[in-house]
């Protein structure tokens, strides 16, 4: 619906104050003017006018730095690093013997910074498993989870399994589980699920891969899905609508395209 042309005049207002003649053309001017707000802040398809204060917080600085080691450079995300923080935050809540899995890690820049925040708390990490799975190749992926070197490089995937590896010395808890999936779930007993996150960039396999793990996820674990809402991503927000409507959930869409879903 198209926006109606506001000809309040409020009471004290300092239109009100005016002589009656400039009244009409100060309450344009006003109107031009709210259409046209000072945004403070324009990253990764967002405009915000709001108070981001977590880009002032220490523990955000600090883990911003440690995923921008992991990736190379900056990915300009921070609401989606904010919101997987946020997501960490509430699992590591949840009973010490559940775990973190990630599935499409890529270079590790997102896991890279919720455990950078994890540490800058001082939280004692060794007792925490972490599982990443991913192909750690940098062809990219069609919608068919095939990835070929004629499709071309994805800067944000891995250059290789070694570099990831590499990234991720320092955390004796962090197991790389390379592979294709669904498959690779196999290999391993994800029991006890506190946080999931999702970033395949097929959604076919993503909600498969939920399928298979929802039973697993604690009560009160989180699901944080990187592409749920994202711009061209019409398809995987049907299939995960979808799925949540079979599994009787509800699942939150976040300005950055993300999706949220506590169970």
């Amino acid at each position: 619906m198209p926006r109606r042309f506001n000809s309040i005049v409020y009471p004290h207002s300092r239109i009100s104050r005016l002589p009656k003649s400039c009244q009409f053309i100060a309450i344009i001017v006003r109107n031009m003017l709210s259409r046209s707000p000072k945004y403070k802040f324009v990253f990764d398809g967002i405009a915000s006018a709001h108070n981001l204060t977590f880009f002032n917080d220490d523990r955000f600085k600090y883990a911003s730095k440690r995923a921008i080691k992991a990736g190379g450079f900056d990915y300009d995300i921070p609401l989606r690093l904010h919101q997987a923080i946020w997501c960490a935050d509430k699992a590591m809540a949840l009973s010490a013997e559940s775990i973190f899995v990630e599935l499409g890690t890529g270079k590790g820049y997102v896991m890279s910074g919720v455990l950078g925040s994890l540490e800058f708390l001082k939280i004692d990490l060794k007792d925490k498993a972490f599982f990443l799975f991913d192909t750690f190749e940098s062809h990219a992926t069609d919608f068919k989870s095939k990835q070929d070197v004629q499709l071309g490089r994805n800067i944000y995937y891995a250059e290789s399994f070694k570099s990831v590896e590499e990234n991720f010395l320092e955390y004796e808890n962090v197991r790389l589980v390379k592979g294709k999936l669904p498959d690779t779930l196999d290999e391993i007993s994800c029991e006890k699920i506190a946080f999931l996150h999702i970033d395949l960039n097929v959604p076919e396999v993503e909600v498969d891969c939920l399928k298979i793990l929802w039973n697993k996820i604690v009560p009160g674990g989180v699901v944080l899905i990187d592409d749920y809402a994202y711009n061209g991503f019409e398809y995987t927000t049907k299939l995960f609508n979808n799925i949540a409507g079979e599994l009787g959930i509800s699942i939150l869409t976040t300005a950055s395209g993300q999706g949220i879903i506590v169970k």
